[in-house]
């Protein structure tokens, strides 16, 4: 089951734009209390301080785990912290040339402190403001090219200035005009930017920002209309909307049912990276040629596999394979 899926994923091409975000783990035990503040003193272990791309370089190494060829597009700063971020991907084989070294701002670092698995704390260094860096400029002359080249466009939108009005509509209207499937996991600032792509995969609280109404507690029926209302208002050909430990809803503009899915998670150790892990797979399932419907059914169990483990994890087709023979 889904193993010619899976070998169809090999070699596929991805361009994922977003903001790149390197993740830093310091790991260690707690034993007491801090004399100075009611808080917990961590003793960090041997080798537990970590690395990792996250983001949407997250969801490159999503994209390369499943056997996809990730092309990244980005920015960092010009600082260590950059650096360190580009060679981790270069390292495990995304290519690199449409990111770019902004000085003008630092690198996003997410700092989580973790003891035992549970995380304790988490630091955040970033910048937020707009880049606006348009197709007039040799950054977006490279992204341009790229689009010609790929299977499918991911827009991994976190919000912190790489995406927004100077560079989104351009790129979609590039995609579509070569025939390239266009997927966004949004952020609610960029929401109404992303009008005519192929999915759009937003959360609860992102459909209910865009709304403009509360979703957190509506059912099954509410939530499908929910889903109709933003295919409509974005002229979106299909809206996945992820629903945490209550599964998944997708709706397409060709399909007269919903697939309306529970979630596959049993153990959830950690939600880290969880909705990178799904627009990745659907971005390789729309690369491709795979059905939406099968696709959203992998991205589910996908989604399980990375919510047992701790941190951010790039899920493996193993990975997949084997939660699906527990989901029987």
């Amino acid at each position: 089951m889904y193993t010619g899926e899976l070998e169809g994923f090999r070699g596929a091409r991805v361009l994922v734009l977003g903001d790149l975000v390197l993740d830093h783990y310091l790991e260690g035990s707690v034993d007491r209390i801090s004399p100075e503040a009611p808080v917990p003193v961590v003793t960090l272990e041997e080798g537990g301080e970590r690395f990792a791309p996250g983001g949407a370089a997250n969801v490159a190494l999503n994209v390369l785990s499943l056997g996809g060829v990730p092309l990244v597009a980005g920015a960092v700063g010009d600082d260590r912290d950059g650096a360190a971020l580009l060679n981790l991907l270069r390292e495990r084989g995304a290519d690199v040339s449409c990111a770019v070294v902004d000085p003008a701002r630092p690198t996003t670092r997410k700092t989580r402190v973790i003891s035992r698995g549970h995380q304790l704390l988490r630091l955040d260094r970033e910048s937020c403001a707009l880049r606006s860096k348009g197709r007039d400029t040799d950054e977006g002359e490279r992204i341009a090219g790229a689009v010609g080249e790929v299977g499918a466009v991911i827009f991994e939108d976190y919000d912190k200035g790489y995406l927004g009005a100077h560079n989104i509509p351009w790129i979609i209207r590039e995609a579509l005009d070569s025939r390239v499937p266009v997927l966004v996991d949004p952020k609610y600032r960029n929401f109404a930017l992303y009008r005519g792509v192929s999915l759009i995969k937003p959360n609860l609280r992102e459909a209910s920002a865009f709304l403009g109404r509360d979703l957190e507690s509506a059912g099954p029926g509410e939530l499908t209309e929910a889903c109709g209302a933003i295919l409509d208002e974005l002229q979106a050909g299909g809206v996945l909307l992820t629903l945490g430990p209550g599964g998944s809803i997708l709706c397409m503009r060709d399909r007269p049912e919903p697939l309306i899915q529970p979630t596959a998670a049993r153990n959830v150790f950690d939600v880290s990276g969880a909705g990178d892990t799904v627009i990745a797979v659907m971005g390789l399932a729309y690369a491709s040629g795979l059905a939406p419907e099968k696709a959203a059914v992998m991205a589910n169990l996908a989604a399980a596999a990375v919510c047992a483990e701790p941190g951010v994890y790039a899920v493996t087709p193993e990975d997949i394979l084997r939660e699906a023979r527990r989901d029987g």
